[in-house]
């Protein structure tokens, strides 16, 4: 069965996006030793080379980012481990989940297709029984939550930046009914960004002793 990984970074306190469901002000704060560091580029570049399918959701977070890493492609700006990073996602399966995003929507990324929210869960069951390489979800909080409730994920990679938000969305709204096993840990002393992979396995229902299934 193909693993479905997700990759999320993170604030020290455990935000997501800040009240304006953004990033940006999170770096308002970055340690100047840190500033240019693309450590977090090197790794997520490295799961997309390790996976056949990508899972985005959400009409402006998925169309957002797709436009974005689209301009990267040709932009003479960008690193060459971004426009690595873009080649991959304008050529892996893409799959966005959503109500709203329509056909003429993804029509300029012919990698992508849509799935409405309803059908998401059988539509990873399917993939995940499918051939191939592994299955990553990048962003998409409400998402992914949503799949390590239905116990669909396999392993959470969390990557901590050296940032503290203050306020902003969580990273989890409510506990899901998994257990964590660390796998590994790694450092990155040029951004300050801590990687912690976790194993994550469905814990039982109504098992007062928590028993993993």
């Amino acid at each position: 069965m193909r693993p479905l990984t997700v990759c999320n970074f993170v604030t020290v306190d455990g935000r997501y996006e800040d009240d304006d469901h953004d990033i940006l002000s999170f770096f308002e704060h970055q340690h100047p030793d840190y500033h240019e560091a693309d450590s977090y580029d090197f790794y997520t570049t490295e799961l997309m080379r390790a996976s056949d399918t990508l899972l985005l959701s959400g009409r402006t977070s998925a169309l957002n980012n797709l436009r974005y890493w689209q301009g990267a492609r040709t932009d003479p700006d960008a690193t060459a481990i971004r426009r690595e990073f873009a080649e991959l996602i304008a050529t892996i399966e893409t799959v966005i989940v959503s109500d709203t995003i329509t056909d003429a929507d993804i029509e300029p990324f012919p990698n992508a297709r849509i799935v409405r929210i309803a059908d998401s869960r059988d539509e990873v069951t399917r993939l995940k029984q499918a051939p191939g390489r592994g299955i990553l979800v990048l962003l998409g909080r409400v998402l992914w939550n949503g799949l390590m409730h239905a116990g669909l994920v396999d392993e959470l990679h969390l990557v901590t930046f050296p940032l503290i938000a203050g306020s902003g969305v969580p990273l989890f709204d409510e506990r899901p009914p998994v257990a964590l096993k660390l796998l590994g840990t790694r450092a990155w002393e040029e951004s300050g960004n801590v990687l912690m992979r976790w194993r994550v396995d469905r814990v039982s229902q109504g098992d007062p002793a928590g028993e993993v299934a």
